[in-house]
């Protein structure tokens, strides 16, 4: 009985995870708009959210939406990493990077 209420809430996690991942892009404001998500950029990701899987899906080879600015106040303002997933995956998880080794 166990086992099955594990394996039920592993699967209704999993499947939440899923549906968010699908209705997540980029965040922007005003000065910054994100850009349609017609295939020009990846989609949002976040390697440390995938410590054993290297990004393989499609688009994984394409950059990231990137936008900065300086506000009036002089505040730096940044949306986006131009990284493609491959290399933000790598930058985090690659030989020596946080104590994987």
């Amino acid at each position: 009985m166990k086992s099955m209420i594990r394996i039920f809430t592993l699967t209704a996690l999993m499947a939440a995870q899923i549906a968010g991942a699908e209705t997540n892009w980029y965040a922007g404001d005003e000065r910054c708009p994100p850009p349609r998500d017609d295939g020009t950029f990846s989609a949002p990701y976040d390697a440390k959210d995938h410590p054993g899987d290297y990004p393989t899906f499609a688009g994984a080879d394409k950059p990231g939406w990137f936008c900065s600015y300086q506000r009036e106040d002089g505040v730096l303002v940044q949306y986006g990493n131009s990284l493609t997933p491959q290399q933000q995956w790598l930058a985090v998880w690659a030989s020596g990077a946080n104590s994987m080794d």
